[in-house]
């Protein structure tokens, strides 16, 4: 299997006379290129393909507010402005790409402005309550009373 056939293939297939010969060859290069960047890896070390594993060329995935990688596809919530939730459709240095609500727009954000959406749990409610009446409460009690909401919850 060559890197190739596709173009070998499409060139056969359209009988483009005057092109084919010329496709051809350029799929011969491209051949031979990608047949010696393999071989090179591989004496470099790198013990598959695709070749394009040189860790100088990596970047560092941006971190969000609490120091977690943010990778496309990730939905994300705004520690600012909550709650504002955004899905990740591209990464930058310190930064994320997303469309922005509202304006249509495609746009750059902070990445410390932001941490991973994740959908509240029963503790998460019980907890936030209990801290918007300025009660302190055990998280034992807390996983308690989220079992017994739960159970509720099932017979229902």
């Amino acid at each position: 299997m060559s890197i190739t056939d596709e173009l070998r293939k499409w060139a056969e297939k359209n009988e483009c006379k005057s092109y084919c010969k010329l496709l051809t060859d350029i799929a011969d290069r491209i051949d031979a290129e990608h047949e010696s960047a393999c071989c090179e890896a591989y004496g470099n070390g790198v013990m598959s393909v695709p070749i394009a594993l040189d860790e100088s060329q990596w970047v560092k995935l941006p971190v969000d507010a609490d120091g977690v990688p943010i990778r496309v596809g990730d939905v994300m919530e705004n520690v600012v402005h909550p709650p504002t939730h955004r899905e990740v459709t591209g990464v930058g240095a310190e930064c994320f790409y997303a469309w922005e609500d509202g304006c249509g727009r495609y746009s750059q954000f902070g990445a410390n402005c932001y941490r991973h959406h994740h959908a509240p749990t029963v503790e998460d409610v019980l907890r936030e309550f209990a801290e918007g009446l300025g009660v302190p409460v055990a998280d034992s009690y807390l996983a308690a009373s989220a079992a017994k909401l739960r159970l509720a919850g099932d017979a229902e």
